[in-house]
């Protein structure tokens, strides 16, 4: 991986591709908080298994959304073929689980591409991206080395932060999601 050093747009599927490559193939459990402005937020938990293309996303105050078996399932919007990486598009809290898939990276479709990749703490990656269209609109993406799995993302004016990684066994049924309001800022892991 190129680090501390400027990119161009071409350069931003390699990025990717590398970043991919950091996953092990497991089905993993995240949680976390998705902040929209300084006072609204909701906590959230993603059960995601890309081996077996499946992910279930249980928010704060909303109802569940998943993936299964070639089907997104939206309770405001009904049941809808699709891919497992276009199930994601919506949604920037389950894409955390699978970064390269992101629309960040460069590719035809993506509006931004990765402009710089550098080491931050002891095992995080951090990515900074550049508009296409306005090199001043920029946005940030921390990645775990350990496990290539996003633990923060600042874009739009919105964060998502993980606060919580675990593997989960195929067969695991989890309990209920519960939220336990933060009482602090959550202090970065790098």
């Amino acid at each position: 991986m190129r680090f501390d050093e400027l990119l161009t747009r071409p350069d931003g599927p390699a990025i990717a591709e590398e970043l991919a490559a950091l996953r092990r193939p497991a089905r993993y459990v995240l949680e976390g908080i998705h902040q929209e402005s300084r006072q609204t937020y909701s906590q959230f938990r993603v059960d995601v298994d890309e081996a077996a293309q499946t992910w279930t996303l249980v928010r704060q105050r909303a109802k569940p959304v998943s993936y299964r078996d070639g089907v997104l399932h939206d309770p405001d919007d009904g049941p809808i073929e699709v891919s497992f990486a276009r199930s994601m598009v919506p949604s920037p809290v389950v894409r955390m689980a699978v970064p390269d898939l992101m629309l960040r990276w460069g590719r035809a479709t993506d509006d931004v591409h990765p402009i710089l990749v550098q080491h931050v703490g002891h095992h995080s990656i951090l990515v900074t991206f550049e508009h296409g269209e306005d090199p001043a609109f920029r946005s940030t993406l921390v990645i775990d080395e350990r496990d290539g799995i996003a633990r923060r993302s600042y874009e739009y004016g919105e964060a998502t932060i993980i606060t919580s990684v675990r593997t989960a066994e195929p067969d695991e049924v989890l309990p209920r999601a519960r939220f336990v309001q933060p009482t602090d800022w959550i202090r970065p892991q790098y």
